[in-house]
């Protein structure tokens, strides 16, 4: 029997999109019957850290997260047990949440081969991929696939599940954030819809953000106007209001990256 030719890859923005969305949809629909639970006996060293990570995720301190996570994590290089995520997913999520996508990739690429083939390591994978390619739709549908995966009842540790959600929430609204400035300073006026779709959050939403920055908005074009102020400081948002909680002060983020 004869094989056909083989299928071209994506090359263009909406295959590579395409084929993030199923790889996506094809970790959560495995994510159920395939894992297993973590041993309950954990090693100590990550009994040693976790509650430092713990305090570091509730001070909103993701520095001291990933920089305690990270000693774990190379003293313990050699593990191939499941419990080893533990350590690895809130580091690969705080190095998100600071915007240092090389450093989580780089955690992802040191696991050992069990464990990169894990759900969990190739949805962590495909959120790394996608922030990494700004691909800033897709990276709401991998969190989605991600969370969705943490959610299920057979997942490895209900602890890190929780982790997992807190700090995939944080990542979230601060990639909003850093989208949202450079939304600012690559745009003198946008569609509403092109900042829906750019941010992932309804109009109402995006309107009262916007505002609150000085924007201007156009209700019968539909269309949002950044501040002239905004563009000369380099799109930089200071004492920012959360996305998801539009009246909660967050962190000065200064944004240094570029649309696709």
């Amino acid at each position: 029997m004869v094989n056909g030719p083989p299928t071209p890859p994506a090359t263009t923005p909406a295959e590579l999109q395409d084929e993030a969305r199923t790889a996506a949809s094809s970790i959560a629909a495995s994510s159920a019957p395939t894992v297993q639970n973590v041993p309950q006996n954990r090693p100590d060293i990550y009994q040693s850290v976790i509650p430092l990570m713990a305090e570091a995720i509730a001070r909103n301190d993701y520095q001291r997260l990933v920089r305690i996570a990270d000693d774990a994590d190379r003293s313990s290089v050699n593990d191939r047990q499941q419990s080893r995520f533990l350590i690895v997913a809130p580091l690969v999520l705080g190095h998100l949440v600071l915007d240092e996508v090389t450093p989580a990739r780089y955690a992802l690429i040191r696991l050992p081969d069990n464990l990169a083939s894990h759900p969990l390591s190739r949805a962590l994978t495909g959120l790394v991929t996608s922030t990494i390619n700004r691909q800033h739709t897709v990276v709401h549908d991998q969190a989605a696939a991600l969370q969705n995966l943490v959610s299920q009842p057979d997942f490895i540790d209900k602890d890190l599940a929780s982790v997992i959600v807190t700090l995939l929430s944080a990542f979230i609204d601060y990639f909003r954030r850093r989208t949202f400035a450079l939304l600012s300073k690559a745009y003198t006026s946008l569609p509403l819809s092109l900042a829906c779709t750019y941010l992932n959050i309804g109009p109402d939403q995006i309107i009262i953000v916007a505002q609150e920055h000085s924007w201007s908005y156009d209700p019968s074009a539909q269309i949002l106007i950044p501040s002239a102020g905004l563009k000369a400081q380099g799109a930089s948002i200071t004492s920012g209001e959360s996305f998801e909680e539009p009246r909660k002060s967050i962190l000065t983020l200064v944004c240094q990256v570029s649309l696709p």
